[in-house]
This record gives structure tokens, C-alpha cells and sequence, in this order.
């Protein structure tokens, strides 16, 4: 299946609310689903993992996925039941979902998804709240061609998600060779943020705060910590003394080198060498 195969059948969509309440059995839907959560505290639990929904979280879920509800308070939400295709437009009525007890299999449609469609996809997707709302509000109106309008903006969401996890997938890749490229070249002194990201072709804040998002660590934090974990070993399997550790570390200066080594283990260079040696 490719993108331009794209043409969504809708079998429901509305605007529903709810109140707080304790997490609901486990439900399997047949068809995709997607949920865009107004105004909502709770959280989702897709296949055993759980995730926290928020105002703005979006959901997408492709056919056969087991999920349940939480709510903490007064939800309002967008939902829509369809297929990807249109091969199945001859079911029109809602396949709703099902109880693992009386689930059906020959109920659910069956066709190839797009990879980036297989999955679970949990994120912020405000700008799809206006597609979703048209489409929401053509396919419950269903004036002459609903269905043909309704897909077309639910097609506009879709590509919002697959955009949404092709970039994920594309910034991981990213953060590898990022992370690849400071371990090839700790070495250097002279390496700064602007050095790397002028290497990849990124702003030293874009390229950051992407690394963050991924990893939990800045750009220089990588950095850093990487020429820490260098000086480490150094300390364990050499004699050098602590001005050679240094600038085979990467540190401009014995004196940082020092004073950040002892900031992220509590000691000095030098007592952390001895205290190893007897471990």
C-alpha cells in the first residue's frame, strides 16, 4: 500500500464527552480509530503499556488494537471509526468494538496498512482539530457528497500522523549518527555545538533540543558526559597523569576537566582512581 492508495471510509464520527471514571474492560476495535482529545486528564492503556492523555493528545490506532479509558475528570473528544481504503465501503454501518470475550474476527475488515499506520500512534496533533471537526461535522449533516468530503479531510489527519512518525523515525536516525559523531571525535577540543550542527546542517538549538526530546540529554550534555566516560577508562587502564587524561579526553583544560568530573561523580579525578583500584 502506498500514501496515494489513501481513501478513507468513515462508518462514524462524532463529538462525545465523558466523566471521571475507573479504567473500563478492554476493548478491541475493528476498524481504525482515531481520538483527538479536547479537553481531557486521564490516561490510555494500548496492549499493557500506558500513556498519559492530556488537552490536544492525539490517537491513532490501527484495526485490532486493545485498548481501555481512564478518565480524571470531564472529557471532551472527537472519535472516528473508518478504514484506510475503500474497499469495504459496502459496510456502512458502525463495527463499533468489542469485549475480548465476544470479539468476532471475520467482523473486522482485513488489507494491507501503510508501515507508518501499523502502530500506535500517541501524540500532539493540534493542527489536525480542524480537519477533524469539518469531517465530523459533513459526515453528521450528510449532505450530497459526505462521504467524498468527510474523507478527504480525514485523509489530510492521516498524513498529519504519518508526517508525525516519519519525522520520529527520521530524528532517530539522526540521533544515532549525532551520537556517532561525538564518539568519533570527543577528542577534538576545539569541537563546540555550532561545529556539529553546521555538520549535520542543523541550528545548534533545533539539533539540541531534538537530542533532548530522544535521549534526555542536550547536545553538550552528550558531549561531555561522553568525554567523562573516555576519562574514566583512562584514569582505570593508564598511568597518565591527570593533565594527559585531560587532553586525551577532549578538555580544554585540566582545571574544567577537574572541576567537572568531580561535579558528576563527587570526587576528584585522582580519588577516583585510587578508590577504583581496590574495588
Amino acid at each position: 500500500m502506498n500514501i496515494s492508495d489513501i481513501n478513507p471510509h468513515i462508518r462514524y464520527a462524532g463529538i462525545h464527552y465523558a466523566y471521571p471514571k475507573p479504567a473500563s474492560k478492554y476493548h478491541l476495535c475493528y476498524d481504525c480509530r482515531i481520538f483527538y482529545f479536547e479537553e481531557a486528564s486521564g490516561t490510555v492503556t494500548i496492549d499493557n503499556k500506558t500513556y498519559n492523555i492530556t488537552n490536544k493528545t492525539s490517537l491513532f490506532l490501527p484495526p485490532l488494537t486493545k485498548y481501555r479509558f481512564k478518565f480524571n475528570s470531564n472529557v471532551r473528544f472527537v472519535v472516528l471509526n473508518f478504514d484506510v481504503i475503500n474497499d469495504f465501503s459496502h459496510i456502512k454501518q458502525s463495527l463499533s468494538y468489542a469485549t475480548e470475550q465476544n470479539f468476532i474476527p471475520d467482523k473486522a475488515p482485513v488489507y494491507e496498512l501503510l508501515p507508518e499506520l501499523s502502530n500506535t500512534i500517541i501524540c500532539e496533533l493540534p493542527q489536525i482539530l480542524p480537519m477533524l471537526k469539518r469531517c465530523t461535522e459533513e459526515f453528521m449533516q450528510k449532505a450530497p457528497l459526505y462521504r467524498e468530503r468527510s474523507s478527504a479531510f480525514l485523509k489530510l489527519c492521516l498524513l498529519e500522523f504519518i508526517k508525525n512518525t516519519t519525522e520520529k523515525t527520521a530524528h532517530s536516525a539522526l540521533c544515532d549518527q549525532v551520537i556517532n559523531y561525538i564518539r568519533e571525535n570527543y577528542h577534538d577540543q576545539s569541537m563546540t555545538n555550532s561545529d556539529i550542527s553546521e555538520k549535520f546542517g542543523y541550528h545548534p538549538y533545533h539539533l539540541s533540543r531534538m537530542l533532548k526530546e530522544e535521549t534526555g540529554k542536550t547536545l553538550h550534555q552528550h558531549l561531555l558526559q561522553y568525554r567523562i566516560r573516555v576519562a574514566k577508562n583512562l584514569l582505570l587502564t593508564t598511568d597518565y597523569d591527570i593533565d594527559e587524561v585531560s587532553w586525551r579526553s577532549g578538555f580544554s583544560s585540566s582545571a574544567y576537566f577537574i572541576r567537572y568530573f568531580h561535579k558528576q561523580t563527587g570526587v576528584t579525578p585522582n580519588k577516583y582512581r585510587k578508590s577504583q583500584m581496590f574495588i
